[in-house]
């Protein structure tokens, strides 16, 4: 009898200690290449999920750019976002309290993606003349980064001697080369696709890169707190995550953080374009 209130006591004081550990309230930060209202929709069904499920309340922090993000897990202000491999690797450099916990599949079923190098398919490449390029964001993974790759191995070209600027997102990229602004965009592959049907013509993709993660802040978020979210989110069926639609759609799987380790930064990316 005694060792049967000593395992309740034990088991209260365990259960109590969870609680109290775990934050009831996060603050989660979407990935800033939508608008703010899109960003919601996108994500509403799994945080509603998780907000049910684990007796949460998750706030939206809506931030312009990647570097704000990066800041506010050093910071504090953020507990979860949602980030690229770029992003991650670049914020796991200076902050060692980063870990993805699930990566969101592709349409294809992958939970990897390419980059691209696209332009409008009536336009005329010269490859001896300079030319300027539209870009994401600097810490956008298909931005400087994996443009610059594509161009040096694909073509054999430095990005550093042509003229380019940042759009701030994939599809602005990609809308700045349609309206005769730039003859390149640098952008995610799943996006220039859509753009196809309005002439857009993919002449460069990169290997297959880690997916984009759901990434936790181990020093605002517990152990067990974190264990939680990642399990409520894995243990989802099928049928219901198709349901949901938005960035669940085509599933998720299990974060692996060793699929980053080929992903190397070896220059430095400029943080402005060099379109005065």
């Amino acid at each position: 009898m005694i060792k049967k209130m000593v395992l309740v006591v034990f088991s209260l004081f365990f259960t109590t200690t969870l609680i109290a550990n775990g934050k009831k309230n996060i603050n989660f930060a979407p990935l800033p290449t939508k608008s703010s209202v899109q960003n919601t929709k996108e994500f509403l069904p799994v945080n509603r999920y998780l907000e049910k499920k684990l007796s949460l309340k998750i706030h939206y922090i809506h931030k312009k750019d990647y570097r704000d993000i990066l800041d506010g897990f050093k910071n504090g202000t953020i507990d979860i976002a949602y980030l690229g491999p770029l992003p991650f690797v670049s914020l796991k450099k200076e902050y060692k309290y980063a870990q993805p916990i699930v990566t969101f599949k592709q349409s294809n079923g992958l939970a990897k993606y390419r980059c691209v190098i696209a332009k409008f398919k009536d336009d005329k490449f010269d490859k001896t003349k300079q030319f300027k390029v539209a870009l994401t964001q600097p810490l956008s993974t298909c931005g400087y980064l994996m443009t610059n790759i594509l161009l040096k191995s694909k073509f054999n070209l430095e990005l550093e001697n042509q003229k380019y600027n940042y759009t701030m997102s994939h599809t602005n990229a990609l809308l700045s080369v349609l309206k005769g602004e730039y003859l390149l965009a640098g952008a995610k592959k799943s996006i220039a696709k859509k753009h196809e049907s309005l002439g857009m013509e993919i002449i460069a993709q990169s290997e297959l890169l880690p997916g984009f993660s759901l990434v936790v802040n181990t020093k605002t978020l517990s152990k067990e707190q974190i264990k939680q979210i990642q399990n409520s989110l894995l243990s989802v069926s099928s049928k219901e995550y198709k349901q949901w639609g938005g960035i669940t759609v085509n599933g998720l799987e299990k974060a692996n953080i060793d699929d980053y380790n080929s992903l190397h930064v070896d220059f430095k990316i400029p943080q402005k374009g060099n379109i005065r």
